[in-house]
């Protein structure tokens, strides 16, 4: 077949036919990134909503939170934990209070004897009850048994002084309570003793 078309003629038919197809393909790229950037803005829509969402979420629950006193309840529920755990301490341990009695009754003073001791708080108190002639001697028991020279109490709080008088009157009219805190150095010597496992 023989072209009969000027070349000039020729050329311009052909620009024109490549110009159509370069037309198509920017037509298509620019709905492409048209496409792309829709798409984009309604993910970004979606995000920001979602994250609107969980903040809510997340102000309700604290707020719910908050009404229940959570923080407390964390705080107890740590003391507790605390408080089982120096349970089965003293649970796993040999107490010789035997040991700890004779200790105790070497630092009453003179006109004052121990009238009984118990494990009030797990934590390490004491509560103790000592009979004594006089005010004076009561208030000494105290004194005697904070001494850090003794090494047995880190704090000893005078509860309650009682003296009665009687008929016949009693040696000792005077009953004091006191609240005694253990030292480091008793809780090692008289509360931490493991016992032996027999298996």
């Amino acid at each position: 077949m023989i072209n009969l078309l000027p070349p000039d003629h020729a050329a311009a038919i052909r620009y024109g036919r490549q110009n159509t197809v370069l037309r198509k393909w920017l037509i298509g790229m620019v709905a492409g990134v048209v496409g792309l950037g829709l798409i984009m803005l309604s993910g970004w829509f979606y995000i920001h909503r979602q994250a609107s969402s969980l903040q809510q979420n997340i102000n309700v629950t604290n707020a719910q939170l908050s009404a229940q006193n959570l923080a407390k309840v964390q705080a107890d529920a740590k003391e507790i934990t605390g408080d089982i755990r120096v349970i089965n301490q003293v649970l796993g341990s040999e107490i010789r209070f035997s040991d700890l009695i004779q200790a105790i009754g070497q630092d009453m003073p003179p006109g004052a004897i121990l009238g009984s001791l118990s494990l009030s708080n797990v934590s390490g108190a004491l509560d103790l009850t000592a009979s004594a002639k006089d005010t004076a001697s009561a208030a000494q028991v105290a004194a005697n048994l904070s001494d850090p020279k003794n090494g047995l109490f880190s704090n000893v709080d005078v509860i309650n002084v009682n003296c009665t008088t009687t008929v016949p009157p009693t040696t000792y009219p005077c009953t004091t309570l006191l609240k005694a805190l253990f030292s480091p150095t008793v809780k090692t010597k008289f509360l931490s003793v493991p016992t032996e496992n027999h298996t």
